[in-house]
């Protein structure tokens, strides 16, 4: 399973916490159908960000979770002003919401499949000057093809 874009791209996320950007982001996962409930998998992202900083550096974290309020797989970015993620890591600049559907025991999970599509894609300098410089949602829909 690869996704190819964003289910939604907000360009001027405006929140100035970790966890308002997060929330903002599941808002946006709701209102496009990728959740059948918000809370819990609000939730759900906000005690994996306690278990372990989802930033990966070059200004990018990708905070996610599995769960059953998840409808299908998707994805949404958010670009802010620089803010601070976790007091040990650099600011982030590019959020990378990643919506995960829970799995039966002994079935695959794309999780890992999904997280490195997008990593790799984000770790790119090239991209991530386009996502810095971008006016339109389309400019960053592009960098995900």
């Amino acid at each position: 399973m690869k996704i190819v874009k964003p289910s939604y791209v907000d360009l001027n996320l405006n929140s100035t916490s970790k966890k308002e950007a997060i929330s903002l982001l599941v808002d946006h996962l709701c209102n496009e159908g990728k959740l059948s409930q918000k809370d819990p998998y609000l939730e759900a992202v906000l005690q994996r960000e306690e278990l372990l900083s989802t930033y990966c550096g070059y200004a990018i974290a990708i905070p996610h979770a599995e769960s059953a309020a998840v409808n299908e797989a998707s994805f949404v970015f958010g670009r802010t002003s620089a803010m601070v993620w976790d007091e040990e890591d650099e600011l982030v600049e590019f959020i990378v919401l990643l919506a995960i559907p829970s799995v039966e025991e002994g079935k695959e999970n794309k999780h890992i499949e999904i997280m490195s599509n997008v990593a790799t894609i984000a770790l790119e300098e090239d991209v991530r000057k386009k996502w810095a410089s971008a006016t339109t949602i389309e400019e960053i829909i592009n960098t995900f093809n």
